[in-house]
């Protein structure tokens, strides 16, 4: 994959504002700005109730260009839904909300009952979801099913040997040459540098002067990318769970990955092993996973549930909620069943005997914008090995993690460009950023999130405790990062520097108060 350069890609801020307003010039004329409190300004997208949801929450979608250095070409619908605020006297305007993924539906989170954003911003903002280019109500990329799953199983046991290696680059040839032709020319125009231009355009049709935005996990490449083309039309800006656009290279890419996975088992096994409710209480908990690890390599390891085998890949995915303290009663009691092959006491019923049919073409995203946003060009077998047996020997207990490696394979042998490529972050003429970083972040690595604020000059307000993003909290409800980060959207109040709030997780315990 050879990257455009950033010359032939990166169009001066004020001649993309130019294109959008000419882009937008009949759909949404900019008119003068009103004081907080009042209606948001004149705008002519058509809301309407959204299907599928008792949620008093609006749809529409808006026109964009398809390609933006050609903004009189080809048009693409973005779809949107909106949660009006809940105080309107209060309203300060609108909040944008990028799910991320690559692959989440911004519009079916805003839409559904769980609660993204706090009470406090509920009330105080009009919260609009966003379906980035591609993806659901907006206009989509679309793939055959059955190819996806073939790339998807080449891409599990492509480190095994270079004929898997050949074989999945095969696959992601053949999975890209089919999703192109099904989809047409926005296969191309996928990158995260096109969603913020699409945010953009979405200010623009929103009739807001300056625009709020929170993203999470990937979709934070999307409002990093905003804060460079636009910052004078920023108002706040939140990234929670952050990539770090300037990483370059296979090994530092999945290093900081591995070893937060690391990191984080180890305070499994050290809970598990002093820990009466564990199932492994006062054992060798590192022992007795390395020798289950080494059963899944060799094909000797079985599910004494269903009698399958369990490799290597399929045990670190069992594995993975190591990361989450909730669950960590959970998993030991799944892995103590693997080790001494007996079945849980509460075997869950086998699935019903009709399954939905997969579609034959479905929406899947994540290959056109993985591949268009990174390039690392993993060139064969040996180079896969050669990371894992470094990953193995840095981190003995997880090891590499064949999941960590997917979105790296996922481009060899795509066919196309990468046309957003690797470059820091740059903040110039914004008003102050927050970042939001998790300390075991097992996704979106909490080193990204301190990366990505250095080269903002963002203030990165730290949770010391487990899961991938934070706001508004996953098991906990933690006051001191909700009110700092709620206080930033809401008043524009920064927090204190160097802020660090305290894990609230209990091991084993579910639904805590906040």
């Amino acid at each position: 994959m050879k990257p455009q350069s950033l010359a032939e890609k990166r169009l001066p801020a004020g001649r993309l504002t130019a294109l959008l307003a000419g882009a937008l010039m009949v759909a949404a004329p900019v008119v003068a700005a009103t004081p907080a409190g009042a209606e948001a300004r004149t705008s002519t997208i058509d809301w309407q109730q959204c299907k599928d949801t008792q949620e008093k929450v609006e749809c529409a979608t808006i026109k964009v260009p398809l390609d933006w250095s050609r903004p009189n070409g080809q048009s693409i619908e973005i779809g949107l839904s909106r949660r009006k605020a809940g105080k309107p006297a209060a309203r300060i305007g609108s909040l944008l909300f990028n799910a991320g993924g690559p692959g989440i539906s911004g519009v079916e989170e805003v839409n559904g009952k769980r609660k993204v954003l706090t009470q406090d911003v509920y009330d105080r903002f009009d919260v609009i979801g966003i379906d980035p280019r591609g993806l659901n109500t907006s206009t989509q990329i679309k793939c055959d099913s059955d190819l996806v799953k073939k790339a998807a199983a080449a891409r599990s046991v492509a480190y095994l040997s270079q004929a898997n290696f050949s074989a999945l680059r095969r696959a992601n040839t053949k999975l890209s040459n089919n999703c192109r032709k099904l989809t047409g020319p926005l296969y191309d125009h996928v990158n995260s540098r096109d969603v913020a231009l699409d945010n953009e355009a979405i200010r623009v049709a929103l009739g807001e002067d300056k625009i709020t935005q929170i993203g999470f996990s990937y979709g934070t490449l999307a409002i990093q990318a905003y804060a460079e083309l636009f910052p004078k039309r920023v108002r706040a800006l939140v990234g929670d769970g952050n990539m770090d656009h300037s990483v370059t290279s296979p090994w530092n890419f999945l290093d900081l990955q591995v070893g937060a996975l690391e990191t984080n088992f180890n305070a499994f096994a050290d809970w598990c092993d002093k820990t009466s409710g564990c199932a492994f209480y006062g054992k060798d908990t590192r022992k007795i996973y390395g020798e289950l690890s080494e059963k899944a390599k060799s094909g000797d390891l079985v599910d004494p549930s269903t009698g399958d085998k369990v490799d290597f890949v399929k045990l670190t995915s069992i594995s993975q909620n190591i990361n989450l303290p909730a669950f960590w009663k959970d998993i030991a009691a799944t892995l103590k069943h693997l080790y001494d092959g007996t079945k849980p006491q509460e075997t869950p019923p086998p699935p019903p005997a009709t399954q939905p049919a997969t579609p034959k073409v479905q929406n899947y995203v994540s290959q056109a914008v993985f591949c268009q946003d990174w390039d690392f060009d993993i060139k064969n077998q040996a180079e896969v090995k050669s990371l894992s047996a470094r990953l193995a020997e840095k981190y003995p207990n997880m090891e590499w993690n064949p999941n960590t490696t997917e979105s790296l394979l996922t481009c060899v042998g795509y066919q196309g460009k990468t046309t957003n490529p690797q470059a820091p972050a740059t903040a110039k003429g914004t008003p102050p950023l927050v970042l939001v970083g998790n300390l075991h972040d097992f996704a979106t690595v909490y080193p990204w999130s301190q990366a990505a604020a250095k080269q903002m000059g963002a203030t990165l307000v730290t949770y010391e405790g487990y899961g991938h993003t934070y706001y508004p909290g996953n098991f906990t409800q933690s006051k001191c990062m909700n009110d700092a980060i709620d206080g930033y959207l809401i008043d524009l109040k920064v927090p204190a520097k160097g802020l660090s709030c305290p894990s609230l997780e209990v091991p084993g315990e579910k639904d805590l108060p906040g």
